[in-house]
């Protein structure tokens, strides 16, 4: 089964358990109560989806290993993103508050920001040493012979084009840390004590199911 779709089916089976009310469909000026209920958990099972994304990004022995495992370490890395986004997207319909909202949609164009490089990451993956001459049937028909130096500049290259944009991606998740911890603190305070023990409990579900999935690859 592709990885992406054993994750999603994870989430769906885990929310099946712990959610009171079907998530709404329609944007909402007036958060109805009852709707509000399905926030916490949609918020923890977003947040766990996010950070352990952003675990997997900062794996530090990533270049130990070759490209099919790369290539699915980026799959899966895209795939909890794009959890994270969706529930993002649901999330902010539910919203009443201007700055909560206001909040979310940037948090929300950052997730997609940081899905659209990992699926670059994957797709850059994919083509690996198809892009030489000496690994493509296809260039070699058309004459495309690369010279001793010219192939070893072309691996270089490949190898810098990843490890450049892996770095990039670390530091955009670094450097976003601190603000969405802030945003976290800020949602933490608005909520009752039975909103945060609902938002706990799903963050530690999906967390477990997450990482469980990832350990499964």
């Amino acid at each position: 089964m592709n990885l992406h779709n054993e994750l999603l089916n994870r989430v769906k089976r885990t929310w099946e358990l712990i959610r009171p009310v079907s998530t709404p469909h329609r944007v909402l000026r007036n958060a109805d109560p009852l709707i509000k209920i399905n926030l916490p958990p949609l918020l923890g099972r977003r947040d766990a989806a996010y950070d352990q994304a952003s675990r997997l990004v900062e794996n530090q022995e990533l270049f130990a290993h070759d490209e099919a495992y790369r290539q699915t370490h980026y799959e899966t890395i895209a795939g909890l993103f794009a959890i994270a986004a969706d529930d993002t997207k649901s999330i902010l319909m539910m919203l009443s508050s201007p700055d909560t909202a206001s909040r979310e949609k940037g948090f929300y164009e950052l997730i997609l920001l940081l899905q659209n490089i990992v699926e670059v990451l994957r797709d850059f993956t994919k083509l690996g040493g198809t892009v030489l001459p000496d690994e493509n049937p296809t260039l070699k028909h058309f004459g495309i012979v690369l010279s001793d130096t010219e192939r070893v500049r072309g691996e270089q290259i490949v190898s810098e084009i990843e490890i450049s944009t892996v770095n990039q991606l670390r530091l955009y998740c670094a450097r976003s840390l601190p603000k969405i911890t802030r945003y976290r603190e800020y949602t933490a305070k608005s909520f009752s004590k039975p909103y945060a023990s609902r938002y706990q409990k799903a963050y530690d579900l999906y967390s477990k199911v997450f990482a469980d999935a990832v350990k499964a690859r």
